[in-house]
């Protein structure tokens, strides 16, 4: 019963997002990582900024990257071809 259950836990996670987005530190930065190879325009907004509107940049055919300050924490979303998307918490 718990190997099922371990694996409905596995298939919810990647199904729901949470390997698709990810962040590295470096130095003074944070590096935000958006994977999604069927977007067209990502924007990133945080409350850093007002929840200004930052168009995001593809490093790769799936994913979006956006550097920023790692010197506060903060609250964000993305706007993805023109819905909101929050990701999940990780």
């Amino acid at each position: 019963m718990k190997g099922y259950l371990l694996v409905a836990i596995v298939i919810l996670l990647v199904f729901t997002g949470c390997v698709s987005h990810y962040y590295r530190v470096r130095g003074g930065t944070i590096q935000i990582y958006l994977k999604r190879p069927d977007a067209k325009v990502v924007y990133f907004s945080s409350s850093l900024d007002g929840y200004e509107r930052h168009k995001t940049k593809k490093i790769d055919a799936e994913t979006w990257e956006v550097t920023l300050p790692a010197n506060a924490e903060f609250k964000y979303f993305y706007v993805v071809d023109g819905v909101v998307y929050v990701p999940p918490a990780g």
